[in-house]
C-alpha cells in the first residue's frame, strides 16, 4: 500500500483471473488497492490496515460474500461496501443487501467506467461521512468550548456584578452618612440662629417635623421635601440681622416702621443661602414662605400656585406652631384655636389643600402635651441605646446632639464633660419606651 495515498479499497475474490483484471483496471487509482482471495484473508487484512471501501464477490467458497460483508458491517460500519455478483444470484444479492448493509451492487461481467465511477463515487461518500464526522466533532468541540466560556463569563460577571454591586453599597453608605452630617450641619445652624432669639418661643424642630409629615403625606418628591424640612429649620435666618425690640415681639404688635424692617427677612434669608447650589430650592422656599395665597402677602405679593409648594407648606406650619408659642399674636393659642384660626384664613393667607392636610396631624403636635412620652433625666443616669425625644444644648443654645439620636459611651461621657465645663446640668430627655415617635 502506498502510504501517500489517503483513502484505500480492498478488492476480494476468489478467481485469480478477476483479481488481476482489477489490478490492471486500478493500477494508476488516486487510492490504495488491497487484494484478498477470500473472505477470511479479507477479514484479516481489514485487521491490520483502515479501510474505506470493499469491493467483495458474491459466490467464494468457505464464506460467501453476503456473509463476509456482514462481519465486515458489524466490525467496521464505516466502510463502504460494494457487491459484484452474476445475474443468476438475484435471491443472495437480497440476502447481502439485507445482511451485509452494501451500498450497491454491480454485475458481472462489470463495465470498466461504470465500476470506476460507482468506486470513485462510493469514495466519495466516504469522504463526505468523514468530513460529516470530523465537522460534528468539531463542532461539539466548539460547543463545548463556548459553554466554558460561557460558564466562565458568567462567572466573570457575577464577580463583575458582586463588586460593583458592593461598590454602589459602600457609595450608598458614604452618600447615606455624608446626607447625616449634612442634616446634622443643618441642624446645629438652626440651632445657632435660635440662640439669638428667645429659646421659649422658637421651636423650628418642631415646624420641620410637622413639615416633613405634610409633605410625604402628599406624595411630595424625597428631594424637595428635603428642601422643605431644611427650609423649615433655617427660615429664621434672615432674622439674625434685625433689632432684639422687633424679634422679641409678636408679629401682631409691630408698628408700621418694625413691620416694614421686619418684613425684609425672608429675602435676607434667600440672599444668605442662594450662593449655595445645594440650597437653591430651600433658599427659594424661604424667600417666599410669608407670601398669602390670595396675593396680599410680602416680600412679593405672589399668588395660589405662582408661590413655591414648599413655601405654601413653610408657611402652614411656622404659623401653627407659632400661634401655640405666642410669636404672632400677643397671647399664645390652644391647638385647637390655633387651627380654628389656620382653617378659617385658608384661601386667604394660607394654601387649602395644605391646611387640609394639616387637619390629619393636628392632634400630633399640641405644645403642652407634644412630649407627654418623654423623660427628662439625669446624664449619670443615660444608658448606650437610648433615644433622645428632644435636642440637647449647651447653655449657648449651640446643639450638641440631636432628636432620637442613639446615644454611645462616648456622648454619654461628653455629656458629662460638658456638665463639668459649664457648671450646670444639661436638660436631656428620652423616650420612655426607648423608641422613637
Amino acid at each position: 500500500m502506498d502510504s501517500e495515498k489517503k483513502e484505500s479499497v480492498l478488492f476480494v475474490d476468489d478467481e485469480p483471473a478477476i483479481l488481476s483484471s482489477l489490478k490492471r483496471l486500478f493500477r494508476k487509482s488516486s487510492f490504495n488497492c488491497c487484494f484478498a482471495e477470500s473472505g477470511e484473508v479479507g477479514l484479516k487484512l481489514l485487521e491490520e490496515n483502515p479501510v474505506d471501501l470493499i469491493v467483495s464477490d458474491m459466490r467464494m467458497p468457505k464464506m460467501s460474500g453476503a456473509e463476509f460483508l456482514a462481519i465486515a458491517r458489524s466490525k467496521w460500519p464505516d466502510t463502504v461496501r460494494i457487491l459484484l455478483t452474476g445475474h443468476s444470484d438475484i435471491s443472495a444479492t437480497i440476502d447481502a443487501l439485507n445482511k451485509g448493509g452494501i451500498y450497491r451492487y454491480i454485475s458481472k461481467p462489470w463495465n470498466d467506467q461504470e465500476l470506476q465511477e460507482a468506486i470513485e463515487q462510493s469514495l466519495r461518500l466516504r469522504r463526505l461521512e468523514r468530513e460529516r464526522v470530523e465537522l460534528l466533532a468539531l463542532t461539539q468541540s466548539q460547543n463545548d468550548q463556548l459553554q466554558s466560556f460561557n460558564t466562565e463569563l458568567e462567572d466573570r460577571v457575577k464577580a463583575r456584578t458582586q463588586e460593583i454591586q458592593q461598590t454602589a453599597d459602600m457609595l450608598d453608605l458614604a452618600y447615606d452618612e455624608l446626607k447625616q452630617s449634612y442634616d446634622m450641619f443643618i441642624r446645629v445652624f438652626s440651632t445657632i440662629i435660635s440662640s439669638r432669639f428667645n429659646s421659649n418661643r422658637i421651636n423650628a424642630s418642631m415646624m420641620a417635623d410637622l413639615a416633613k409629615k405634610i409633605a410625604q403625606k402628599v406624595n411630595l418628591p424625597e428631594e424637595e421635601v428635603t428642601h422643605i424640612y431644611y427650609a423649615c429649620l433655617l427660615h429664621e435666618l434672615g432674622k439674625l440681622g434685625l433689632p432684639d425690640n422687633i424679634i422679641a415681639a409678636p408679629e401682631s404688635t409691630l408698628d408700621r416702621e418694625n413691620t416694614e424692617t421686619y418684613r425684609q427677612y425672608p429675602a435676607l434669608g434667600e440672599m444668605i443661602l442662594m450662593s449655595i447650589d445645594k440650597l437653591a430650592l430651600t433658599s427659594k422656599i424661604i424667600g417666599t414662605h410669608m407670601e398669602c395665597y390670595d396675593g396680599e402677602g410680602f416680600p412679593v405679593g405672589l399668588k395660589g400656585s405662582a408661590i413655591p409648594r414648599g413655601a405654601r407648606v413653610l408657611r402652614v406650619v411656622r404659623d401653627f406652631v407659632g400661634l401655640q408659642m405666642g410669636m404672632i399674636e400677643r397671647d399664645a393659642m390652644s391647638n385647637d384655636a390655633a387651627y380654628s384660626y389656620i382653617k378659617s384664613n385658608a384661601g386667604k393667607i394660607y394654601d387649602p389643600g395644605v391646611v387640609k392636610v394639616l387637619g390629619v396631624f393636628q392632634k400630633d403636635f399640641v405644645i403642652s402635651s407634644v412630649n407627654a412620652d418623654e423623660l427628662q433625666i439625669d446624664v449619670m443616669a443615660l444608658k448606650p441605646g437610648m433615644r433622645i425625644s428632644r435636642d440637647v444644648t449647651n447653655v449657648n443654645g449651640i446643639l450638641l446632639i440631636s432628636k432620637d439620636f442613639p446615644l454611645t459611651e462616648t456622648i454619654i461621657h461628653r455629656f458629662m464633660s460638658i456638665e463639668r465645663l459649664e457648671h450646670r446640668k444639661l436638660k436631656v430627655y428620652i423616650y420612655l419606651d426607648g423608641e422613637e415617635k
